[in-house]
């Protein structure tokens, strides 16, 4: 079964029959999605131009406040819309402007949502002598305000290392060369050699995060960054960004040794010290072991010749100083002294000789207060024993008005159960037939009409009898 694109032929007479593209199946079955159909389009667009490098005229340079960069790239009869994410802005080494010619790396990419095709650009360069000079001296004078290439960043090199690091390429004459003079003039250092790649589009990666690793683990006490000559396009991995910057925050001392004497690279600025040759980093890093043990055999000898100087310095100025005017009339005032140390001398033997006999008095002096110490130890024996008795005697008394104070606690106890008043407390009375001088006790004693007092345990009541019962009955 075939199909064709155009008119259908048929037959003269017969009239003509609709027909289907794609087997016989509608439109709407075979379809895909926009998304799909965008999909598909930029992976043809990837395939067919997976990382190109496009030459053209900058045009509508913007960089928004997200840091992205977007511009047309253009030339004399066309124009292609292109961006470039702030991540790849950062590293740009110069400032792009309007009118500058440019060669941008990149790839094609159509965008989803508004279906425009935009050349998303990871790399750009100027183009001509002029214009990297531009971008160099730019980017020179940027990190020379941050203070990069300062000398208060300048950091000495040890004496004598014994751990080298050395970035460069595995295969190049640079690492030979520096090998070649360490092993020379001091075969007992340790070398590590971090092999990059030092031109390319890696190259800058690569030294960065070389010198970055000797940094962060401490494992070399210098490091020198190298490779051989090579023209201005060669050396361009030692004027990135990356690489000047990871020199330049080492916490180990760094010489760059880069390209020939004539060439001056941002590593060389940013290094702690720089080489014209990778020979001559060497030579820098250690000298040679018999110029170093000459120099320790002449520094012995001027120390000394410096020593032996100031010894018969000092024996002439002994010389001077006794002969000096004024040390003339030493013996005279030494004899003097001698003959005052020898009256003293004998002055302290008299005066040693008279002791015993001071002495002697002042013992039996002594002797004498001794005799009456005994009377005035027994002094405070006494007072001691006068204090128990006064004690004693305090305690005893202190016994008797306790035992004192508790029979009269009991006795006042034994009064209050006797006390009337107490009895009357309880709902008792006490009755006197008026004029009597008794109380009341028996109802035979009274008569109906007499007169009584009564007395309550608070107050009285005075009463008259109006009957009265005989025992037993109420």
């Amino acid at each position: 079964m075939s199909f064709r694109y155009g008119a259908p032929r048929r037959p003269p007479g017969r009239p003509v029959e609709p027909t289907l593209p794609f087997g016989g199946s509608s439109p709407e079955a075979s379809a895909i999605t926009v998304s799909l159909f965008v999909a598909k389009l930029n992976g043809v667009l990837r395939a067919a131009l997976p990382d190109t490098w496009v030459k053209g005229e900058i045009g509508d340079w913007k960089i928004w406040s997200s840091g992205h960069a977007y511009f047309t790239l253009k030339d004399a009869s066309a124009a292609l819309p292109a961006v470039m994410w702030a991540s790849d802005v950062v590293r740009v080494p110069f400032r792009p402007g309007e009118g500058m010619e440019v060669l941008v790396r990149g790839r094609p990419d159509v965008y989803a949502r508004s279906g425009k095709l935009s050349f998303v650009v990871a790399e750009i360069q100027p183009v001509g002598a002029g214009a990297l000079r531009l971008a160099f001296e730019q980017l020179k004078a940027r990190l020379a305000a941050e203070g990069l290439f300062g000398p208060a960043k300048k950091k000495r090199l040890p004496l004598l290392p014994r751990r080298i690091g050395v970035v460069t390429s595995r295969h190049g004459a640079a690492v030979r060369d520096i090998l070649k003079v360490l092993s020379a003039r001091f075969p007992n250092a340790h070398v590590t050699v971090w092999p990059v790649a030092v031109q390319g589009a890696s190259a800058p990666d690569e030294i960065a995060r070389a010198v970055e690793a000797f940094s962060r683990l401490g494992a070399a006490d210098v490091v020198i960054v190298a490779r051989g000559g090579g023209s201005r396009d060669d050396l361009s991995a030692f004027n990135d960004e990356r690489v000047v910057r990871a020199v330049a925050a080492c916490r180990i001392p760094t010489i760059s040794a880069v390209g020939h004497e004539v060439d001056v690279t941002l590593t060389d600025l940013a290094a702690d010290l720089r080489a014209a040759t990778p020979s001559q980093a060497a030579e820098l890093v250690v000298a040679r072991r018999d110029d170093f043990e000459a120099r320790i055999t002449g520094l012995e000898r001027e120390l000394t010749r410096t020593l032996k100087g100031r010894l018969l310095a000092s024996h002439a100025d002994a010389a001077r100083l006794v002969n000096a005017p004024a040390l003339a009339g030493f013996p005279a005032r030494a004899a003097a002294f001698s003959a005052r140390a020898v009256s003293a001398a004998r002055e302290l033997r008299s005066a040693v000789r008279r002791l015993p006999a001071a002495y002697g008095e002042r013992l039996s002096r002594a002797e004498g207060a001794v005799a009456s110490w005994p009377a005035r130890a027994s002094l405070p024996l006494g007072f001691a024993r006068a204090e128990a008795g006064e004690r004693a005697v305090a305690e005893r008394l202190a016994r008797r008005l306790g035992a004192s104070r508790e029979r009269l606690g009991a006795l006042a106890a034994s009064l209050s159960a006797l006390d009337p008043l107490r009895v009357l407390a309880r709902g008792y009375s006490v009755t006197w037939v008026e004029g009597a001088k008794a109380p009341l006790v028996d109802a035979r004693d009274v008569a109906p009409g007499d007169s009584l007092r009564i007395v309550l345990a608070r107050g009285a009541v005075h009463a008259r009898v109006t009957a009265t019962s005989k025992d037993g009955e109420r």
